[in-house]
């Protein structure tokens, strides 16, 4: 019995590792964001400042009401409205993603 419930487990677990590579970073995390600034723009440098960046330092684009993306599915990330980014940078527990850039689908 107990050999039947870790089997399941384990393929189970397998499962939602491989559903989780649909999506890679090369660099930063896997997030989406509720919406994306350009950095130059007067809201992106209001949401840098929040966190001491300056607008100068960033060469991606700045992300707001961000959440992690995960192979499981349990952050409100997984049900992604937006296009899915890798942030190089995430601040106030992934409030805000900075250098964010799209990403690639099935590296």
């Amino acid at each position: 019995m107990f050999a039947k419930i870790f089997t399941t487990a384990v393929l189970a677990m397998s499962a939602l590792s491989a559903s989780a590579s649909i999506y890679s970073c090369n660099t930063g995390t896997l997030t989406c964001c509720g919406s994306f600034q350009a950095p130059g723009n007067y809201n992106a440098a209001d949401i840098a400042a929040l966190v001491g960046i300056a607008v100068q330092d960033i060469t991606g684009q700045v992300g707001a009401q961000c959440n992690a993306i995960t192979g499981i599915g349990v952050n409100t990330g997984a049900n992604c409205a937006t296009a899915p980014v890798c942030c190089e940078k995430n601040f106030s527990n992934q409030l805000i993603g900075v250098n964010c850039t799209p990403v690639t689908v099935g590296a």
